[in-house]
């Protein structure tokens, strides 16, 4: 009877989760079936066997940018890699197959229990070895415990709280199995946009003599990967502008110490709801630019980007916009907005540039594949099923320890060339942040449905081969500049 009873629980998994007043519930009848529709690249070689499938699941929002773009970067890679022959493992033939579950975690009311089921489909029915993807920082946290249990390594390409990381510090038995490929944790993200801004500051201050260029405002979404980011530039943007200004642009060091009392910040911060309307947006950039802004920073992961952009094209307020904004990423965006994404700066994972000689290359597979340009959660998997074959190649293994040890040699002096830098894990499974390794690029939104990467002389130029790209400062931004 004991061996029944096993038997009808190992062949049935009934998953039954209260959402709010009522419930959802998920039927499996296991185990899961893994074949060559799994398997990008080889659907119709009806030859290969569930016994020749390296498993990995991609978890995110189905149906949203950031969970999509996890999927369609880690098909691609899947895609290349079978057709290239797979992995060979101590002689035998492997293939990489994919499989995703929903978390639904762009949903602004979302519910963790939704994510934490997702999991344990994933990891109970699917009986993945290997995951990648993540992406809001709330939902990830809950549903990242399960696959630390189950000693399953996970890639994140979508979030960038600095906490995740901070957990392989705190508990490195339980949590050496997180690795982040993508994106840089939030205060490297912070670093590196006040970097951006102090070297504006201090060229829009070269070139238009009548304008004191010195005021910046933030406009952040609330959640929580923004406020370290939001700390960073607070904290250090004065004393950046002061750096800059003596050691990159020869300013005498009496003069450019002055500038650091000279930069206002801290008061221009506003953090938003973002289940708000476009009243609010419209209000929330009046606020701003009644506050004297010269430049404004968004800090926008999911909603509210359109919202800014078709605002700040009515208002025309008296600043210019550079920051995160993740969905501009996208050459939708320009469509979605009706163009009045126009003269916005974001970072930008890669572009159609030589970051690295392998970036171009899947810039254009991938525009080949599904017919637009990737989000960065794509450029995130992408390199993370990279970073994993590479892995099992070297070790010949999947064991998850071992995988786990082979992914930690990859470091400074032992980069991995992907297509969004070289690789690099610091010792808290983090990717190293700055040029070559894990950094972004500054992309502007300029008329004519384009789009350029603007020269950022801190960061990567002139390293990087930015093809020419100018940054134009939007017209109706105050006359002393743009005339």
């Amino acid at each position: 009877m004991e061996k029944l009873t096993k038997r009808i629980l190992a062949i049935v998994l009934i998953a039954v989760i209260g959402v709010g007043v009522g419930f959802t519930v998920w039927i499996f009848v296991a185990p899961y079936s893994w074949g060559a529709k799994d398997v990008p690249g080889m659907e119709n070689v009806t030859t290969i066997t569930e016994d020749q499938i390296i498993k990995f699941g991609i978890l995110g929002d189905e149906g949203e940018i950031q969970g999509d773009g996890a999927w369609e970067g880690a098909y691609l890679a899947a895609k290349e890699i079978n057709l290239a022959g797979g992995i060979t493992i101590e002689g035998k033939r492997y293939y990489f197959g994919i499989t995703k579950e929903d978390t639904d975690e762009s949903n602004p009311n979302y519910v963790t229990a939704r994510g934490i089921a997702a999991a344990e489909r994933i990891i109970n029915y699917k009986n993945v070895q290997f995951a990648t993807g993540g992406f809001r920082t709330e939902m990830l946290s809950a549903y990242l415990e399960n696959f630390m249990a189950a000693k399953i390594p996970f890639i994140g390409t979508g979030a960038a709280t600095d906490s995740f990381c901070q957990n392989v510090i705190d508990n490195y038995a339980k949590y050496k199995y997180w690795f982040r490929c993508m994106p840089t944790n939030s205060t490297a993200l912070g670093t590196e946009i006040l970097y951006y801004i102090a070297g504006q500051l201090l060229a829009l201050n070269a070139t238009y003599q009548n304008e004191e260029v010195r005021t910046v405002g933030i406009l952040a979404e609330n959640l929580d990967w923004a406020p370290p980011l939001i700390e960073a530039v607070q904290q250090s943007l004065p004393l950046v502008v002061t750096g800059l200004a003596y050691y990159q642009y020869g300013v005498p060091y009496s003069v450019a110490a002055s500038w650091t009392t000279n930069v206002s910040i801290i008061a221009n911060t506003i953090e938003y709801d973002i289940n708000l309307e476009a009243g609010d947006m419209y209000n929330h950039l009046v606020a701003l630019d009644n506050a004297g802004c010269d430049i404004v920073v968004p800090v926008i992961s999911a909603q509210g980007g359109i919202l800014m952009m078709q605002q700040y094209a009515d208002l025309h307020p008296d600043f210019l916009l550079i920051g995160i904004d993740v969905q501009s990423q996208l050459d939708t965006y320009w469509g979605l907005t009706g163009g009045d994404c126009v003269y916005e700066t974001m970072l930008q994972s890669v572009y159609n540039v030589s970051k690295t000689t392998k970036t171009k290359a899947m810039f254009a597979n991938f525009l080949d594949e599904f017919g637009h340009e990737p989000l960065y959660t794509a450029v995130g998997s992408y390199d993370a099923l990279n970073a994993y074959a590479w892995a099992i190649n070297e070790s010949q293994s999947v064991n998850a320890d071992t995988i786990v040890t082979q992914l930690e040699t990859i470091n400074k002096g032992n980069t991995l060339e992907g297509a969004s830098g070289y690789l690099a894990f610091t010792g808290s499974h983090d990717v190293f942040e700055g040029y070559p390794w894990g950094y972004t690029l500054f992309c502007q939104w300029q008329p004519g449905e384009t789009k350029a990467v603007v020269p950022d002389y801190y960061l990567y130029s002139p390293n990087l081969d930015i093809e020419g790209g100018t940054y134009m400062v939007a017209p109706w931004v105050n006359t002393a500049w743009s005339s």
